[in-house]
């Protein structure tokens, strides 16, 4: 089947990618998952996101898990300094910091904490073994077979990993930017906030011609929801504001908009490796 998957890619790839947001499609994620039973289906989905339509997929993660994670990574961020290191072999898990000081160093310029975390670091998280149950079908959507990557390492070339990202309140951003599709075409998304509750406004946003599309609070999504969509189309996050009624507003550690993005990217040991860009 993952044959025909990939066999399908290449002939919707004939066409120009998408860039504009056209539709989005709201699915609980055990019916999500019984599309998967055969072809016909995941090819229908395969050719809705070549058209720019997005799925948001209610009830992907559990919540019990996100909160404790969210509670980790504020310990981590006490007791680890924001460092970094290449994807190179024996890279550790890390966290980081991006600021104005250090966003020019990144392909896309942006202000966020972001933990990374690699499959062959066994992090005492489980987050892994948490998220695998959307993210292996995403995969499959991809063209490849859901256990795709697990165990690469750097020297192996595309690889998996998990950022955790907090945008912080007055400052987190980042700027309009596409991914490329050279090897993941569909972008995996869980959200950890919810917007109104966690903060009042930014956030993401997708486009339609020169009009922002207001994701989170149109479709009121919610922490454990997770979001799919192709790669190559425009989206950003504007400034979040966190307002006194909202949660974790006397916590700065914490206070902000959390999110964590799913990619098996090329590691640093690829020449000219395939990355994000502005639009």
């Amino acid at each position: 089947m993952i044959n025909n998957v990939m066999k399908y890619w290449k002939t919707l790839e004939k066409k120009e990618y998408p860039y504009f947001i056209n539709q989005v499609h709201e699915i609980d994620f055990l019916d999500f998952k019984n599309r998967f039973d055969n072809l016909s289906s995941i090819n229908e989905m395969q050719k809705q996101f070549f058209q720019g339509e997005i799925y948001l997929i209610r009830n992907a993660v559990n919540t019990n898990f996100i909160e404790n994670l969210k509670n980790e990574m504020v310990n981590l961020s006490r007791l680890e300094k924001s460092s970094f290191h290449k994807m190179v072999e024996g890279c550790p898990d890390f966290n980081r910091f991006i600021t104005n000081s250090n966003s020019k160093l990144y392909a896309v310029d942006s202000f966020r904490h972001v933990f990374y975390f690699f499959r062959w670091n066994n992090n005492k998280y489980r987050i892994f073994e948490n998220l695998d149950g959307v993210w292996d079908l995403t995969k499959i959507l991809n063209g490849y077979e859901r256990n795709a990557f697990k165990k690469n390492t750097p020297k192996d070339g595309i690889i998996d990993r998990i950022q955790v990202t907090r945008y912080p309140h007055k400052s987190g951003y980042i700027e309009p930017h596409q991914h490329h599709p050279g090897n993941i075409r569909l972008i995996l998304n869980i959200y950890l906030s919810k917007k109104g509750d966690d903060f009042s406004s930014g956030g993401i946003k997708f486009y339609k011609e020169n009009e922002k599309i207001e994701l989170e609070k149109t479709y009121d999504i919610n922490i454990g929801d997770a979001v799919i969509f192709f790669s190559t189309m425009k989206h950003s996050v504007d400034e979040v504001i966190v307002e006194s009624t909202n949660n974790y507003f006397n916590d700065k550690s914490k206070q902000g908009r959390w999110w964590i993005g799913l990619y098996s990217p090329e590691s640093d040991m690829v020449n000219n490796r395939k990355t994000s860009r502005p639009t």
